[in-house]
């Protein structure tokens, strides 16, 4: 289901006004609708078009993508800001006057550091796959699951 949950699903699909899903629909997501729902669901709501930092984006969007939006007050509190959950004038102030790479690092080991916390006990058995996800952004590249890199 590429990663959309069915309640993110009905949520989409109840905002733009179309049909409730079944999970029939989900399971047969297309790339399409996959895309308007990664834009709906986090890419506009933490204002992705707004970071001036490409590869920052890929990361905070990812995190997004994987944690929910509440990611964003994690983010917050690492660069001393308010932690209101919100993407405003002040946090993309501080997104975009920060150099990109050393913004990236920053949130790249907190996110790291995030994971190895919650994956212990029952998680601990995902907590590879999370890394190797974490470890397939990287500043300048992106790693796909077939291994190609994307500069």
């Amino acid at each position: 289901m590429k990663g959309v949950t069915y309640k993110t699903f009905c949520q989409y699909r109840k905002a733009k006004k179309l049909p409730a899903p079944t999970l029939t629909n989900l399971r047969r997501i297309t790339a399409k609708e996959w895309n308007e729902v990664l834009r709906w669901g986090y890419w506009d709501k933490i204002k992705a078009d707004k970071i001036k930092d490409e590869w920052v984006t890929y990361l905070i969007v990812d995190c997004v993508w994987m944690s929910g939006t509440k990611y964003i007050k994690r983010v917050q509190e690492l660069l001393g800001l308010e932690a209101d959950g919100i993407v405003g004038p002040k946090t993309l102030s501080k997104f975009n006057s920060m150099k990109g790479e050393k913004l990236f690092k920053l949130l790249w080991e907190q996110r790291e550091k995030f994971l190895r916390s919650i994956g212990k006990g029952n998680n601990a058995v995902f907590l590879n796959g999370w890394l190797r996800r974490l470890n397939s952004v990287q500043y300048g590249c992106l790693l796909t699951n077939g291994g190609l890199h994307i500069r």
